[in-house]
């Protein structure tokens, strides 16, 4: 917990976007992870991801898997270029099996062109200043970890100022009921709706909020993590 990013808003001086995100542990030691730096002064970058299994070994496999895609974050490639060489990293001498889902975002501040990866995880929704809240579009990509050799893709959406995507691991969708019901992305896409005219933080609160009303009688099983970015553009 101590290696996430926890003061927020981290940018306070750069009014081109806004993040914010948190987690909540299961009470078993999990895996989740998030997390966000620049990479030069145009160029945000911001990563979700959710390990497998619990307890110690996954969170060390996190912290490291972690480590990994900011080291080569930094390096200028892409962030399927970044998907793979971790993976490969991640890979190699794995005699546990772990794996981890992840997905990378890297976001041009002046432009609003958001290049991103996914490695097997859940979809993130984008949901714009006005118009309908979408799921994004899922590109190719294997979970990060399980084998070398993999080849991701990435794909390309343009934000425009006032939209917000929304980033969240299957702790949220696959909270349960005392009926055995899961919260689902339908939900999850519901309540986003009705949250979205708020601030960033209240608009992860509230999801949280509704996370917890829905399971109130189940204990949690799975770390809940979430992410807002929101894009507001330069002047």
């Amino acid at each position: 917990m101590s290696i996430l990013p926890k003061l927020f808003p981290p940018f306070p001086d750069e009014p081109e976007f806004d993040i914010y995100s948190t987690i909540e542990p299961a009470k078993e030691v999990g895996g989740d992870l998030y997390d966000f730096y620049h990479l030069d002064e145009h160029h945000l970058c911001f990563v979700i991801g959710d390990v497998s299994g619990k307890g110690i070994p996954a969170s060390l496999f996190m912290a490291v898997a972690k480590t990994l895609i900011k080291a080569t974050a930094s390096n200028g490639l892409d962030p399927a270029e970044i998907l793979s060489k971790v993976n490969d990293e991640l890979a190699r001498d794995n005699d546990v099996c772990m794996f981890v889902t992840v997905f990378l975002g890297i976001l041009d501040l002046r432009t609003g062109d958001l290049e991103y990866a996914n490695g097997g995880h859940n979809p993130p929704l984008i949901v714009p200043g006005r118009g309908d809240i979408e799921f994004v579009k899922r590109c190719g990509g294997a979970l990060v970890g399980a084998m070398e050799g993999i080849v991701f893709e990435s794909s390309r959406i343009v934000m425009a100022p006032g939209d917000m995507l929304f980033l969240y691991t299957d702790g949220v969708t696959e909270a349960m009921n005392e009926h055995m019901e899961l919260f689902s992305e339908e939900r999850l896409k519901r309540n986003l709706t009705s949250l979205r005219d708020r601030p960033i933080k209240e608009i992860v609160a509230g999801v949280l909020h509704e996370v917890h009303h829905f399971s109130q009688w189940v204990e949690q099983s799975d770390d809940i993590t979430m992410m807002a970015v929101k894009y507001w553009g330069r002047p």
